[in-house]
Parts: structure tokens; C-alpha cells; sequence
């Protein structure tokens, strides 16, 4: 996933590595046709999630079918399982699979993280090896939005912020509020929600809440709890909500929700209450108001089709954010990379 905050204790990752991949696999596959004496030679590509297609340019329909032969030699070179030449768009595209990043072990994680300061949730590593920390405070992170497609680990990473938060601090000192508008129920498979196992921590301070009005409550709940710290002077325990599918609920528990979203994400922080905000619908207008675009201080995102909308998002560019990968996993076992 792309990050992008001053609070992030990790640089933002770069496309150097995926060029450096690219121009390598292209010297391959020319080395191999070259080899063979095939008359073809790889001319560009498209990156996709799951894979890169190389263009392969030939002035001979023979030369095609002889590429079809060398597949062996083309996996070896390589070093990928399986390799496909197909015709796309007009185009002759030799297909190589993307192997993803391997899952980083959350409990791993935590167990190199010797003196991990308090309410600082790790959430993957980066491209050096270095963790990636969202270090909640006034001064430092005070809240968070992650966008993404469906289906690119928003619901993963939200569970992996809240099972390390409680793993590292006690609930004195910290507590939980988890919400999604869409609901709390079990999939067809009988798999259940993946929210809903949070609320068995002991930091959580109501059930998992899985309806729109149950959301509206809570988050009204925090709004007024928040206007009592400010008159009381009071930052602790400090409270993370998050709070999945965001813009739903925004769309469906209408003005006081927004307003009382709003009053949290100009004031919350300096009063201990903190928002993790999650969303697939990243062109919302609601995204690119004033108030949420100076109270989000960290940002994740996540693959968007939608180079715009991935721009606006994040306030940066990221023009691979097409070729992102990575898919939600099983909880607790890996933080988001």
C-alpha cells in the first residue's frame, strides 16, 4: 500500500524498484529471443496488480508461435511460474505473474519493536525494511484515512491497527470504538465479519456496531465526549475509532453525523479521540473538504484504478497506484505492507 504522512516514520515508496524489476525482466526475455534467434524483442508494457504484459514486437507471425516454444526457458529466465503470450487490444503482450510481497507476521512485528512508543500502531514495513508506525497524538498523528479499492486490505488494516494498539498498551491507557455501517454479519461461507472478532478485546468499549443509526450514535457519543475533555481539560484514556465505509455512512445518517465527523476531525485529537476512517469510494466530495484534508495526517492508499481520484486522495501524486497490490488476510496474523 502507498503512505503518506509526516508522522510515518518510513519514506514514501517509489515506482524505482518496479522499474528496476521491469527493465530487467525486459533484458531477460530479449536475451532468450536473442538466443533462440526469434525475430521479436519486448517494446514496452502495462503493469497491472497481478501481473506485467510486455509488448512484443515482430514483423513475423512465426516468430509469435516461436516464443510460444521457448515458455520454458522464458520461466526459467525469469524465475516466475508460469509466462503467457496473448493478444491484447492488437497488441502481442507476453503475460509474467507478480508474485505478492510476503505477509508481514503482526506478532513478529511487535516482537522487534523493543521500545515501541505508546499508542503507536505498526502497520507493515517498508520497502528498506524499516517499520511503518502511525504514532497517535495532537502533535503527531491525529487522524487517518485509508483508500482503496475493494478487496486491497482496508478491513485488514484497520484490524491490524486495533490488534496491535491493544497488544501494546494497556486499556487505562487506551480504548477502541469499531464501526461499520454495512454490517457485522457472518459471509455466505459462515466466515465471520472481520471487525466483529475485535470485539473481544478488552479495550473495545461497546460491541462492534454494524448499523447505521448504532454508527450515528457512536459517533455522536464521541463528539459530545470530546466537547466534555476540552471544558475538562482531560486527554486519557486515549480513544481510536474506526470507523470502516466512511462516505456510507455519511451518505445514509445525514447532517448531524457530518457535522458532528467534522467537529471530531477539527478537535478530537487534542482530546485524546482519534479516527481511523476507511473507504472505496475515494472521489467522495465529502473526502476533499477543508476540514478532513487538515485533520488526516497520515494517509494509506491503496490500488485505485483511478489515477485522479488516487491523486486527490493522498494530495500527491501516484501514478502507480493501478499497479498496487495486495488483498486482505486472515486476523490477527499480518499488518498491511
Amino acid at each position: 500500500m502507498k503512505q503518506q504522512s509526516d508522522e510515518m516514520e518510513s519514506e514514501p515508496l517509489s515506482d524505482a524498484r518496479l522499474r528496476h524489476q521491469l527493465g530487467v525482466q525486459s533484458q531477460q526475455i530479449n536475451r532468450v529471443l536473442s538466443h533462440h534467434r526469434v525475430p521479436a524483442k519486448v517494446s514496452g508494457g502495462v503493469v497491472r496488480s497481478r501481473m506485467i504484459s510486455f509488448d512484443i514486437q515482430t514483423q513475423l507471425a512465426a516468430g509469435l508461435e516461436r516464443v510460444r516454444g521457448l515458455k520454458d526457458d522464458l520461466v526459467n529466465a525469469l524465475g516466475v511460474s508460469d509466462v503467457a503470450v496473448v493478444r491484447e487490444d492488437g497488441q502481442w503482450r507476453l503475460r509474467v505473474g507478480r508474485p505478492d510481497d510476503a505477509p508481514v507476521p503482526l506478532l513478529r512485528l511487535l516482537a522487534a519493536l523493543a521500545d515501541l512508543p505508546p499508542t503507536t500502531a505498526p502497520i507493515g514495513l517498508a520497502e528498506g525494511g524499516q517499520p511503518i508506525l502511525l504514532r497517535f497524538g495532537a502533535n503527531r498523528v491525529k487522524h487517518v484515512l485509508i483508500a482503496g479499492e475493494p478487496g486491497t486490505g482496508k478491513t485488514t488494516l484497520l484490524r491490524t491497527i486495533a490488534a496491535g494498539l491493544a497488544l501494546t498498551n494497556r486499556q487505562a491507557a487506551l480504548q477502541l470504538l469499531v464501526l461499520d455501517p454495512r454490517g457485522l454479519g457472518d459471509d455466505p461461507t459462515g466466515a465471520p465479519h472481520p471487525l466483529r472478532p475485535l470485539g473481544l478485546l478488552p479495550h473495545v468499549l461497546t460491541d462492534p456496531t454494524g448499523t447505521v443509526d448504532e454508527c450515528a450514535t457512536i459517533v455522536h457519543f464521541l463528539a459530545e465526549e470530546m466537547e466534555y475533555r476540552r471544558r475538562e481539560q482531560v486527554q486519557c484514556p486515549r480513544i481510536v475509532a474506526l470507523i470502516d465505509h466512511v462516505i456510507t455512512l455519511l451518505d445514509e445518517a445525514g447532517d448531524v453525523t457530518r457535522h458532528d465527523l467534522l467537529r471530531l476531525l477539527q478537535y478530537g485529537a487534542t482530546a485524546g479521540i482519534h479516527l481511523v476512517m476507511a473507504t472505496d469510494q475515494p472521489d467522495a466530495p465529502f473526502l476533499m473538504d477543508r476540514t478532513l484534508r487538515v485533520g488526516v495526517s497520515a494517509r494509506v492508499v491503496g490500488r485505485l484504478r483511478d489515477v485522479a481520484a488516487a491523486r486527490k486522495v493522498a494530495g500527491m501524486a501516484l501514478d502507480e497506484a493501478p499497479a498496487l497490490y495486495g488483498q486482505g488476510t486472515s486476523w490477527p496474523s499480518s499488518a498491511a505492507t
